[in-house]
């Protein structure tokens, strides 16, 4: 038991910068896209997460969704009927600006993430940086979307 616990932590601590690789790629390719316009010359960590809190916001509201889907918030005490009122929508965005920029900015994180993808070659390194978070925007979307669907029992979820 306790062999299969520190295995455990041990894979986790290990595969801690491995957990946001896909918005790392996110960030890179942003960065691209903001690079040409030539907009964020002065704060390039700002210019590439324009798109990641867009997607992190999707996935947010995702999870939250299907946990209140199948009663997940209200086995352990929360409200259900998921809101983004006013009085919370701009604090809950700055937070996750702060974060995202603080997440980047750590250490140079983003140059670290920059110098990474700028050696790699392949199919969808060649991509333009607009297509690849298009196709990741909107199949965030879609799974919304599934996720809205089952909650309300709408769609494939009818009874």
């Amino acid at each position: 038991m306790f062999g299969n616990m520190i295995f455990t932590i041990g894979l986790t601590i290990k595969q801690k910068e491995i957990n946001m690789w896909i918005y790392n790629f996110l960030f890179y390719k942003t960065f691209l896209l903001t690079q040409k316009s030539r907009n964020f010359d002065d704060t390039p960590v700002l210019g590439g997460i324009l798109f990641i809190i867009l997607c992190v916001m999707l996935n947010i509201f995702t999870i939250l969704g299907f946990f209140d889907a199948i009663g997940f918030l209200k086995s352990i005490g929360l409200k259900t009927g998921i809101t983004f009122s006013k009085p919370y929508r701009f604090p809950f965005a700055l937070a996750l600006v702060v974060l995202l920029l603080f997440y980047y900015q750590y250490k140079g994180r983003y140059k670290k993430i920059i110098e990474h993808y700028e050696g790699k070659t392949g199919f969808i390194m060649r991509l333009h940086p607009l297509i690849v978070i298009l196709i990741y925007v909107v199949s965030s979307f879609l799974l919304l979307l599934i996720v809205a669907a089952f909650k309300n029992h709408d769609w494939f979820f009818a009874p």
